[in-house]
């Protein structure tokens, strides 16, 4: 158990960014997927992903591979997997089972088997002194696959925004977006005119300063067997001396609500970089012009189409552009954009769409 077999989860859309995060942080991709990539690591490599990935929703480990034509197939695969190396004594297992393309296909019979493999059996009602850990079953084309979820809590729950508004953007999206447009290499000042709770500003004031995203939680992994907790604690000690000072060029969040701006200034607290950003109650329209505008603007139920064509134009008018919306309202900022990339945001079909910010 060297080197690991990793599955990553992302957003569709979001693999390749994912990817160059990766390889940032000197670890090989083998394959892009649809929502996901495969790629290798070493435990200490696992850490350090967990710790910076800030694009990525979860880091599955690969612990078998067999085919599983039959029943009998399923449970004689399972056997093999060493499982009592990977958990701790008395830990519970939730399983997860999914299957496509193959002869079985009733995910609750293939639980059924897997569990009187595995056994630890998992009520949401008690305790574990071990711990209660995510087991991933996915059988394709007759080929069983079982993973870990090394992760536990999804990536995006860093764990500052305990607040938030009618539509929250997950911080791996705002991430992503920032990363996307290459607004988070940009050496002035970034302003969001349609903070909402703060997630696109307080990802950038995050990157900006080297702050890691996985900074204030824990993750599943940390509790398995073959895990070295004095190694995890150098790296994340390691991590938090490249920790960069208050920024001196602040980045501007404003927002139409008052009521916003106080969670996104409470959420940037927890976060740990109120210092780096000034929030003001403004109008978007007006707050965009000659700007460096990254922002996730209301759309769908939330504006009358009117006031979305209104609240698009000006921000249309920012000199740096990067924004999420649906394909159809792209048109309205009347902008010719430099690149868009499709992916989804709370199960809506949405584009990343930048100008100027890639030059």
């Amino acid at each position: 158990m060297s080197r690991l077999q990793i599955y990553i989860v992302t957003a569709p859309g979001l693999e390749e960014v994912t990817a160059r995060e990766l390889a940032k942080l000197d670890m090989k991709v083998i394959d892009l997927g649809i929502g996901g990539l495969t790629c290798s690591m070493t435990w200490s490599q696992l850490m350090l992903a967990h710790l910076h990935l800030r694009t990525a929703t979860r880091v599955l480990v690969r612990i078998g591979r067999f085919d599983a034509g039959g029943f009998g197939d399923l449970k004689e695969g399972m056997t093999d997997i060493p499982l009592h190396e990977w958990l701790p004594r008395h830990a519970a297992l939730n399983i997860s089972v999914s299957a496509s393309g193959s002869r079985l296909t009733h995910t609750d019979a293939i639980e059924e088997r897997v569990r009187e493999v595995v056994r630890r059996a998992y009520d949401p009602a008690l305790q574990y002194e071990g711990g209660v850990h995510t087991m991933h079953v996915r059988i394709a084309r007759n080929v069983a696959t079982v993973s870990l979820d090394a992760t536990g809590d999804p990536l995006y729950q860093r764990g500052w925004r305990t607040e938030s508004g009618p539509a929250p953007m997950r911080e791996t999206l705002a991430a992503a977006l920032l990363q996307w447009s290459g607004a988070s290499k940009f050496k002035g000042v970034l302003t969001d005119p349609c903070c909402g709770a703060g997630t696109i500003v307080v990802e950038a004031a995050q990157m900006a300063r080297k702050i890691p995203a996985g900074r204030n939680r824990e993750f599943a992994f940390e509790h398995w067997r073959p895990v070295d907790p004095e190694q995890n604690t150098k790296l994340r000690a390691a991590a938090e001396a490249d920790v960069r000072p208050t920024m001196k060029k602040k980045l501007q969040a404003s927002d139409l609500s008052a009521s916003m701006i106080e969670i996104a200034t409470a959420n940037a607290e927890r976060a740990g970089v109120v210092d780096d950003i000034v929030f003001s109650v403004a109008d978007a329209k007006h707050a965009a012009v000659g700007a460096s505008v990254v922002t996730n603007p209301p759309y769908g139920e939330r504006m009358t189409a009117a006031n979305q064509k209104s609240l698009y134009l000006g921000l249309g008018k920012a000199e740096r552009l990067a924004v999420i919306a649906p394909a159809s309202g792209l048109p309205a900022f009347k902008r010719e954009f430099d690149a868009t990339l499709a992916t989804s945001n709370g199960g809506l079909s949405v584009r990343f769409a930048q100008v100027a910010f890639s030059a």
